[in-house]
């Protein structure tokens, strides 16, 4: 088995053993060397002992030898030297000459006088003879024998040493009980083993508290790249990305694998979406504008090898959007999703439902026989349609329009079958008619708006527009205060071209927001011109889409233009329509506070027409109403209408808003509007819309309206 096919806690596990072995091991070596040192130290001292007794010795046989001490002093002085000297308790000095026989002996005097040459152990080995022979080959020996205790008992281990006293024949000795040092080694045993464990007990702790920090996240690591390597990355967050180890390394690149493993998992949800709104509606999950193409081009390919018609139908909605307006977004999907599946319901196995957009249903109808026949299908769509779709406690009744192309009479390609139904259905809307063919003379119109829409956008290239003035008078000191600002526009071969006939078609075409910043930079402008030439201006009131009143962008432009022209936003007034109240209701006041924090004054044009309630207005940072002019045309005669205006008045004097009244075209009308409390007024009564300079004049007249 190789180590790398081990797992790690065993590795682990096997190293700690190790680890112990070792630490045995080297304690029983180190205690073996102790007490080798013990001994070592034990033979020294004897061998000093001996040697410092020698030394003696011999300065007692110089004596005896000048003559200092006789022959019978030097022997008692001998005997007493020997007998005195005992250390350790049991060790003591012994005295032989070289032919074996003892001289002194303190533990056994019976010997002294005898030869010793064939004195045995209980082992057989000749204790004197092997103490003579190494004293004779080295001058001093160690060696071992059996001998008992001076307390008596058995003879045990005893360790010898001996010397030969240079000049007198004499052999000076000692030993060592190896007995005596047992409890010396159990000490020094007992204390080498306490130590020991003591240290493999910390090792092992320590051993165990780092494997746990290695093996723990390791085991967790693999199970956690297990888990990704089978795709499932929706886990908790890597852990012990923290660590400065190889651990935490491994687990920071872990949580970097999880990472892109998520970002990929996600960019593929994302792609997954992104090819499913390619081809579907998200909402009712039919097939969407470019799929229902796709379909036509591959129906018309087979179609035409079989020379047989196909059918595109477009689906109008009535009231979907008023359902928008009045119960949300989600209830108009309800009603889709539900209307989506009935019509399905009705049709056959090849027949193809998309939706083309917020309002419209496109059908592809493969296999028709002939019109009557579709026609018969159409009217069973419409009465399919009409049934009541129930909404949580109410049921509400939509109304269908169709219109019908046909292929090939009608177009060779799946845009020109799709728009020219869509026309189709557009026109019968107009002509309040919920079932249409295409025909062709309707197709003018549409070139001729889009001719319109080409030759617009050269008109703002360039600058081809201009302005008007249409003055507004305050009732209560009857001067002129502000200016309602208007665009015109002069085409050089076609002369005056109405604003009713391109606003709504820029609106449509997306050329609103170019139009409305075309409008602010030319009011700018103007009242630069003005300032510049020490006119004081009125406050410009500005008609703004909403369009762009919602785009996100929107302030930071009309800074800029202002800005661009050094002029402040106090003179400048926006006029937003009720239509833009519809929307998110924080959405726009948060917009109308961030424009109000610019300086800039905020109406609400056309008030009574739309969709704005009391709960909207009264939290919207706003300063005047406007009231529509379909209210002040028959103010004199009709009694209904002069009840709305005053209510509308009241409501706004409740609310501390300034009312406009636009459309006075009479004396009668200004009257009953200055009876009711409006508060300012315009109208071609007092004054037509007029260009730049028939406005200045105005101005330079400080002009002032008649009281009545």
């Amino acid at each position: 088995m190789r180590l790398s096919d081990i797992k790690i806690h065993r590795k682990l596990f096997l190293l700690v053993l190790i680890l112990v072995c070792g630490t045995l091991i080297t304690a029983s070596l180190a205690y073996r060397f102790n007490q080798q040192d013990i001994l070592d130290n034990r033979k020294a001292r004897v061998q000093s002992v001996v040697q410092a007794g020698r030394s003696q010795i011999m300065a007692l046989d110089e004596h005896l030898k000048n003559g200092s001490v006789s022959q019978q002093q030097f022997d008692r002085q001998l005997q007493e030297l020997i007998n005195a000297t005992r250390f350790s308790g049991n060790e003591y000095l012994y005295l032989h000459n070289l032919q074996g026989i003892t001289v002194a002996h303190p533990v056994a005097p019976d010997l002294i006088g005898k030869s010793q040459l064939d004195l045995q152990d209980e082992q057989g080995k000749y204790i004197v003879r092997d103490m003579i022979t190494g004293v004779k080959e080295d001058g001093a020996v160690f060696w071992e024998f059996l001998w008992p205790k001076p307390e008596g008992g058995p003879a045990i281990p005893k360790l010898g040493y001996a010397e030969l006293i240079p000049g007198t024949g004499l052999i000076l000795g000692s030993g060592i009980y190896l007995d005596d040092l047992k409890p010396i080694y159990q000490s020094r045993a007992y204390t080498y083993m306490s130590i020991t464990l003591l240290v493999l007990f910390i090792a092992l702790i320590a051993s165990y508290l780092i494997a746990r920090n290695i093996t723990s996240p390791v085991v967790q690591l693999a199970s956690q790249m297990n888990a990704l390597a089978k795709g499932e990355v929706d886990l908790h967050e890597v852990e012990d990305c923290g660590r400065r180890d190889e651990v935490g390394d491994i687990a920071c690149a872990v949580q970097a694998f999880r990472d892109h493993l998520l970002e990929n998992k996600r960019l593929r949800q994302v792609q997954e979406q992104v090819v499913f709104l390619e081809t579907f509606d998200p909402i009712t999950r039919l097939h969407n504008r470019q799929a229902l193409g796709e379909a036509i081009n591959k129906e018309i390919a087979r179609h035409d090898r079989d020379q047989k018609q196909l059918a595109v139908v477009v689906i109008r909605l009535d009231l979907l959007h008023e359902i928008t307006i009045e119960m949300g977004s989600e209830r108009r999907d309800q009603v889709l999703v539900e209307l989506a599946s009935r019509i399905h319901d009705q049709l056959h196995a090849d027949d193809i439902l998309a939706r083309l957009s917020e309002h419209t249903f496109g059908l592809l109808l493969p296999n028709i026989e002939d019109r009557p026949s579709l026609v018969g299908t159409c009217r069973h769509l419409l009465d399919t349609i009409a049934q009541p779709i129930p909404l949580d406690t109410n049921h509400i009744q939509l109304a269908g329009r169709l219109g019908i192309s046909v292929f090939p009479d009608d177009g060779g390609y799946d845009f020109q079958l799709i728009g020219r139904a869509e026309s189709t259905v557009n026109l019968a809307k107009k002509q309040e008619r919920d079932l249409m063919f295409y025909d062709p003379r309707a197709l003018n119109e549409t070139d001729h708006s889009i001719e319109l829409w080409q030759e617009m956008q050269k008109a703002l290239d360039a600058d081809h527009f201009y302005l008007v003035f249409q003055p507004l008078f305050d009732l209560k000191d009857n001067a002129l205060i502000s200016a309602e600002v208007l665009i015109r526009w002069e085409h050089p071969e076609k002369g005056f071209i109405s604003p009713a006939q391109f606003i709504p078609l820029a609106e449509q075409s997306g050329l609103i927001s170019r139009l409305d910043a075309w409008v602010l930079e030319a009011a700018a402008k103007q009242i630069r011109n003005w300032l510049d030439r020490q006119l004081t201006p009125p406050r410009i009131a500005v008609n703004l889409s909403g369009i762009s009143f919602l785009r996100p962008d929107f302030i930071e432009t009309l800074t800029r233009i202002f800005g661009k022209y050094n002029v402040s936003l106090d003179h400048l007034e926006l006029e937003l329509t009720e239509g833009v109240l519809i929307d998110d209701l924080d959405r726009i006041s948060n917009q109308l506070n961030s424009i109000r924090a610019t300086g800039v004054s905020i109406s609400i044009d056309d008030f009574g027409t739309g969709y704005s309630s009391l709960s909207r207005i009264k939290n919207l940072a706003i300063d005047n109403i406007k009231i529509d002019r379909s209210f002040i045309d028959d103010l004199d005669t009709c009694q209904q209408d002069l009840k709305i205006v005053e209510a509308i008045i009241l409501m706004a004097q409740g609310l501390n808003l300034s009312v406009i009244a636009e459309g006075v075209e009479t004396q009668e009308q200004l009257s009953i509007l200055r009876q009711q409390g409006c508060d300012t007024v315009q109208g071609f009564f007092l004054s037509r819309p007029l260009k730049a300079e028939p406005f200045e004049e105005l101005l330079e007249q400080d002009l002032v309206i008649e009281v009545d």
